[in-house]
């Protein structure tokens, strides 16, 4: 029986790590937001460490469009990175015996793309990709389900991040629904859609999504976050991760999905459709949720660059 739950354990982390967070719309979005809130001098430098990977990554033709380039590197086949993706706060309940979480997470990958931005000895190349990859980890760690395991009897090793949360009609399961943003970034997915090869961002297309973002920035501003528990200025990746866990537990795994007559709320379960409710409150927290990323990735880079 030990070995078949260490097994079962193993075998989830290693499923886990292949997770993407959000597709590559909400990476986009994180990242022009971020853009948009750049100083002068941060902009020049990222601009010049963009044309850095555009050399090797052609279809990588502005600072938004490093933001999916590393799930790009998993299509490839590349699985070096796999663990930098996510971290696994547990929803345990049923108070079972867990594995360690592993050390080498996003919140220590953040730290340290964070530390070699701002080593002038890096090599602008190596700086290009350590770049696109805090752009993309940013992004996933703001993502609820990529910061939350539940675990229970019939699954001790954890749900795979809400991929074994299957769900019936549009979304397949309660991960997929999260990375469309529970609807939100639906209309921007033919932008480079999932299968086909990579091209680079028409002017029309990058135009789109400028306005896309401009809109939600409109929506949730920066003054939306200064009164607020999670302030835009707050730099810590560990405070992020329980953000998105506090997330993940009351707007995912425990979303109201349907409120009886009585005023009885029950939460979504396994092999529901999600209701316009359950949408509606997902988006909303999926829209702060991608203004803040983007809006504390910008605090980060004109820290480092913008001096």
């Amino acid at each position: 029986m030990k070995k078949t739950i260490i097994f079962t354990l193993l075998l989830c982390f290693s499923i886990n790590s292949s997770l993407k967070a959000w597709w590559e719309p909400g990476h986009l979005v994180t990242a022009m937001i971020a853009y948009e809130n750049l100083t002068p001098e941060a902009k020049k430098q990222v601009d010049a460490l963009t044309k850095q990977l555009q050399r090797d990554y052609p279809y990588v033709n502005h600072f938004a469009t490093t933001g999916p380039w590393p799930d790009d590197l998993k299509a490839e086949g590349v699985s070096t990175f796999n663990t930098w993706h996510y971290t696994n706060i547990p929803l345990n309940t049923s108070r079972l015996a867990l594995a360690d979480a592993p050390v080498i997470d996003i919140i220590w990958a953040i730290n340290q793309m964070d530390k070699v931005l701002g080593i002038k000895t890096v090599r602008p190349v190596d700086k290009a990709r350590h770049l696109a990859f805090l752009v993309h980890l940013v992004g996933d760690i703001h993502q609820p389900l990529h910061s939350t395991s539940v675990h229970d009897n019939e699954r001790p090793g954890g749900n795979i991040g809400g991929n074994a949360f299957k769900l019936k009609g549009k979304w397949k399961n309660l991960h997929a629904l999260w990375d469309d943003g529970c609807g939100f970034l639906s209309e921007l997915n033919d932008l480079n859609p999932y299968g086909a090869e990579k091209e680079a961002l028409s002017k029309k297309e990058l135009k789109r999504l400028k306005k896309f973002s401009k809109k939600l920035m409109e929506e949730f501003p920066k003054k939306h976050f200064e009164n607020s528990p999670y302030n835009y200025r707050q730099l810590d990746p560990d405070f992020w991760a329980l953000e998105s866990h506090k997330y993940a537990v009351e707007y995912g795994y425990r979303g109201v999905n349907k409120i009886k007559d009585d005023g009885y709320k029950k939460w979504i379960r396994p092999n529901e459709e999600p209701s316009e409710l359950y949408l509606k409150n997902g988006q909303k927290v999926v829209k702060e949720r991608i203004a803040l990323a983007g809006y504390r990735l910008a605090e980060m880079l004109n820290a480092t660059f913008g001096k």
